[in-house]
């Protein structure tokens, strides 16, 4: 324990001495020498740097160019760190002869970087001019470059800008250095927003260029594309870097902060704040009030030719409709009501949607996005429809197949009434007491379909039970009668009256008369009516159900047992005493 303790104790103490050491100030014959020493390094590393920019200038291959760079960076923040070191030495020193000999330093440095700065934006020029004359597999070198002599840049000016505050924090007037710097980052911004207008302005005319050409031919001019908009992403990026820059210098942002908004569409790209935001917002408006007044005169008379050929389109439309109507409808088609409605929209609708197309292409819009999203749209509408295209299905095998058409009476899906009319999708039926269905075709399709009125005529089933003590002749004489006499009932086929089955409580006659459709109803009515009234005038009885229970009372012996025989008919029941009922 005591020898943990120890080494403890040894470790404070050497971390104690090598803080004395460190933070211990130089003397002033050593910071002269100090200072000395780093104006030397500045000098020697100025002259390595023009070397290797001449180098640089004349080396044509992008990596070696690279390479040269990374070495100038490196050298250049090798003197940084050393000029740093001696600043933090005169800033613990702290006498106006240790900043005398710091403000000398700094001036130093700062000449450095100024004579950095003109190559550096020389070479910048230099290589955007090699990247628009370099290959496609080139030009990501080049651009590498470019991206690193951005960083170069605006890593020089940054240094330059500390320094300046390090001089004012020393009360050192740095106004005319200060002035000056703010004209190069300025002029730096100007350059790099104009060199930011021209390339997206580039990339919209070979996008404009784009849409004009066949799908075979867009290969090149999309690499082209690709490649200006790689050059606008850079140089978005590295404006906003410069924006940062001068927000800190209190310089105006505003100009450039909309340029960033414009060029990405996305405002959080840019440095925002309130002012920025108002700028961007009346620039916007500004320029859509200008487009608006410079394309007025388009936009009004693209209105007018869209409207008219609407117009047109409709107009032909209502002509195909007739035109198809009076084809379908014709004597020798024989088509049913539900096909002739069916061509006769979808014809129209036809005329209406090709119309709607050709004047889109006409007023200027390209059709290919609109067909390749009603495409997509399709896919996904149908499967989420699946229903709907099921009986939109349904419907085209009821047009096909035809078991029923408008106008007739059918029992489908449940729902038995008048077909109203029919669509695609849906069925709509009447009942007989006037309510409305709209069935599914898939509903209909799917189950059995009776058609009531398909056919010309029908049969009308009739039974008419009379007593078992009516005579069989006479009844079927009255029927024949009846039947005969009746205006509605056609002769052909000949109808038929026959004596069908003996039932429990009557004798059955079969009536099947035949007669029109339309006349059905009226027909069973009327001889419903008849055969009742014409039974009463004769004497024939039309019996009810009847039935006999007979009941028997247990008694004791003594007494005699007394039978009660109970008569059930339709009218309820009523007691029978004996011999009442005709037995002894």
């Amino acid at each position: 324990m005591f020898r943990n303790a120890f080494w403890v104790l040894l470790f404070i103490s050497f971390h104690c001495l090598a803080e004395n050491a460190v933070t211990q100030p130089p003397s002033p014959t050593e910071l002269v020498a100090s200072q000395t020493a780093v104006i030397n390094d500045i000098e020697a590393t100025s002259k390595r740097v023009v070397q290797m920019e001449a180098t640089w200038e004349k080396t044509t291959s992008e990596m070696t160019r690279d390479l040269i760079q990374q070495q100038v960076v490196s050298d250049i923040r090798t003197t940084t760190r050393l000029v740093n070191h001696f600043l933090d030495q005169v800033k613990v020193i702290n006498t106006p002869e240790a900043i005398k000999l710091g403000e000398e330093v700094v001036n130093a440095e700062n000449r450095f970087f100024e004579a950095r700065l003109t190559p550096a934006s020389s070479d910048l020029r230099q290589l955007f001019e090699q990247y628009e004359k370099a290959s496609a597999d080139e030009q990501l070198l080049v651009l590498f470059n470019i991206n690193d002599f951005y960083a170069y840049i605006n890593w020089l000016q940054n240094e330059r800008l500390d320094n300046l505050n390090l001089l004012k924090s020393w009360k050192v007037d740095t106004a005319a250095a200060q002035q000056e710097l703010d004209q190069e980052i300025t002029l730096y911004a100007e350059f790099m927003a104009t060199y930011l207008r021209n390339n997206t302005r580039q990339k919209e005319l070979l996008q404009t260029e784009l849409k004009s050409l066949p799908a075979d031919a867009r290969s090149s001019l999309e690499s082209k594309i690709a490649t200006q908009d790689r050059l606008v992403r850079s140089a978005v990026a590295n404006l906003k870097q410069i924006v940062i820059m001068m927000e800190e210098q209190g310089l105006p942002v505003d100009q450039y902060n909309e340029l960033i908004f414009k060029t990405t569409g996305n405002l959080a790209e840019a440095v925002v704040n309130f002012e920025t935001l108002r700028t961007v917002i009346a620039g916007l408006w500004d320029d859509l009030i200008h487009w608006f007044k410079s394309n007025m005169g388009g936009i009004l008379s693209r209105l007018f030719l869209f409207a008219a050929l609407m117009a047109v389109a409709i107009l032909l439309a209502r002509l195909v409709r007739r035109g198809i109507s009076r084809a379908v409808t014709h004597k020798k088609a024989r088509f049913s009501t539900l096909v002739q409605e069916f061509f006769i929209n979808v014809g129209g609708n036809l005329v209406v949607v090709f119309g709607f197309l050709f004047a889109l292409a006409q007023v200027g819009l390209d059709l290919t996005p609109v067909l390749t999203g009603l495409g997509v749209a399709g896919i996904v509408i149908g499967f989420a429809l699946q229903d709907t295209l099921s009986n939109f299905a349904s419907g085209m095998m009821i047009l096909i197949y035809r078991p029923f058409d408008v106008g007739d009476f059918v029992e489908a899906g449940g729902v038995a009434g008048k077909v109203g009319k029919m669509s695609l999708v849906n069925t709509t039926i009447r009942t007989f007491d006037n309510q409305v269905f709209m069935v599914p075709n898939a509903k209909i399709w799917g189950e059995t379909i009776k058609n009531i009125t398909s056919e010309r005529i029908r049969r009308v089933d009739m039974v008419f039970g009379v007593a078992y003590g009516d005579n069989v002749e006479l009844v079927e004489k009255i029927l024949e009668e009846i039947v005969s006499s009746h205006p509605k009932i056609l002769k052909t086929p000949e109808h038929i009256i026959r004596l069908h089955v003996l039932n429990e409580s009557s004798v059955d006659f079969v009536v099947r008369p035949w007669v029109k459709t339309d006349d059905y109803w009226d027909v069973y009515w009327d001889i419903t009516r008849e055969v009742k009234v014409r039974f009463d005038r004769e004497g024939i009885t039309i019996p009810f159900p009847q039935r006999e229970l007979h009941f028997y009372n247990k008694t004791p012996a003594d007494l005699p047992g007394e039978r009660v025989t109970i008569q059930r008919s339709e009218i309820g029941l009523r007691t029978v005493s004996e011999g009442e009922d005709g037995r002894a």
